[in-house]
């Protein structure tokens, strides 16, 4: 079944995870761990508010830094300010099909949380691009519920982040694997790079599978890598990292430091992997290309759940009478809804508000007759008509600041004098 058909049915949407946009650190592979980390070129830039670590097991034989160095990493990073995510990353079994590798995953956060946390809070990312491409959703769900349990036993309860299936290719995946998954406080992380490939959907990966996973399943989400990186740009990484700041989620950017691809995608010289015994940095000609994409991707403040920027693709909610179209360019997700032509036809949408206030909603249309005006509903209630504008390609326009509730709300845009599509309604 083709995402549209499949999220058309859907009533859920996610929110961002509750992080600060950020980077990538990969200090294991390098300098047995002890180099310093540029922290006082960090501090300097502040719309990176989180560090993701990546952490290859000392036990894999894969690394010579040691648990203690990894405490100090997280440490250092939380003397500095920053929200860690702290990634078990043993790269021979990134993009694994194998659950007893997520397994293994969980049981290293068992028996290390402890020590690790000892004197700093950070997140646990389960298991670094953990699952195929091929990984069916029972399989994929199965896994993680088995490992998430595992992971319980140790003292942590806070947020766990999954990488979605495929290197973190595949959103479709994941969001329909919600199912098999017991356990209520996770996070879905998408990485993003100009080679992704979507085998849901058998081509690049576009901003459709992000709105597929925001739509149709309940939990956070993020982008925990992006940049670049090759071979043949298939996939418009830029773009895609775009949209998942519209949908409000966090990004964190590939690398500050720890690349080791033959055209290191570093932000800050001197690599790691050319010299131990640096103290001082400066920025490499692609910290832009990173750092341009920081600010504003997640409330950076822990409030989580609804306190960022909303963006409902009116085509993955309830249709009274109306239907979805793709002829109109631009539209965002998979479709628009049109057919706005009978009385009662109508499109609800819905959000969770971690917190009861004002908020400001605005409709993503297109008018091409004339100027419209649409009856506009919150929460079952009239609030009046909101003005429509003649255009003939989708724009959007300020329907009025209201009131919503702590929890559940619905935004309901009913035909008033119909003959108009609408793509979204945004809540800010």
């Amino acid at each position: 079944m083709g995402i549209g058909v499949l999220a058309s049915s859907s009533t859920t949407t996610a929110t961002g995870a509750s992080f600060g946009d950020g980077v990538n650190l990969q200090p294991a592979y390098y300098c047995s761990g002890e180099q310093d980390l540029g922290w006082d070129l960090m501090n300097e830039y502040p719309d990176i508010e989180t560090v993701r670590i990546e952490i290859e097991p000392p036990t894999g034989g894969e690394t010579s830094a040691t648990l203690s160095d990894i405490r100090r990493w997280i440490d250092e990073a939380n003397a500095n300010g920053y929200q860690v995510i702290a990634t078990y990353h043993h790269w021979p079994s990134n993009g694994s099909g194998d659950p007893q590798d997520l397994q293994d995953a969980a049981n290293w956060w068992v028996e290390n949380y402890d020590y690790l946390s000892q004197n700093s809070s950070f997140t646990i990312n389960l298991h670094n691009e953990w699952g195929t491409h091929e990984v069916s959703v029972s399989e994929y769900g199965s896994a993680y519920d088995s490992a998430l349990s595992k992971l319980r036993d140790s003292n942590y309860d806070g947020t766990v982040i999954c990488d979605v299936p495929g290197y973190g290719q595949e959103p479709q995946i994941a969001a329909d694997s919600v199912d098999y998954i017991g356990d209520d406080n996770i996070a879905f992380s998408v990485h993003v790079y100009a080679k992704a490939w979507n085998e849901y959907a058998g081509e690049p990966l576009k901003k459709s599978p992000l709105d597929y996973l925001n739509s149709n399943q309940p939990y956070p989400c993020l982008v925990g890598e992006f940049g670049p990186l090759g071979p043949d740009d298939r996939t418009d990484w830029s773009a895609v990292v775009d949209h998942a700041k519209e949908l409000g989620w966090p990004v964190l950017g590939w690398a500050w430091n720890g690349d080791g691809e033959s055209d290191p995608m570093n932000m800050i010289s001197p690599f790691w992997g050319d010299d131990c015994s640096a103290t001082s940095y400066s920025k490499t000609s692609y910290f832009d290309t990173v750092y341009n994409k920081l600010s504003g991707g997640g409330s950076g403040d822990g409030g989580g759940r609804g306190t960022t920027t909303q963006y409902l693709n009116a085509e993955y909610y309830s249709l009274d009478g109306v239907s979805t179209a793709t002829s109109r360019t631009d539209y965002w997700g998979d479709a628009y809804v049109t057919g706005f032509d009978s009385s009662g036809d109508s499109v609800t949408v819905n959000f969770d508000a971690v917190t009861s206030g004002e908020r400001t909603v605005k409709i993503r249309y297109a008018a091409p007759y004339d100027d419209k005006e649409c009856n506009l509903y919150i929460n079952s209630q009239s609030v009046g008509q909101a003005l429509l504008p003649y255009s003939t390609s989708f724009q959007q326009t300020d329907a009025g600041t209201y009131q919503f509730v702590e929890g559940y709300n619905e935004i309901t845009i009913e035909k008033g004098w119909g003959y108009y599509d609408i793509d979204a309604i945004i809540v800010e």
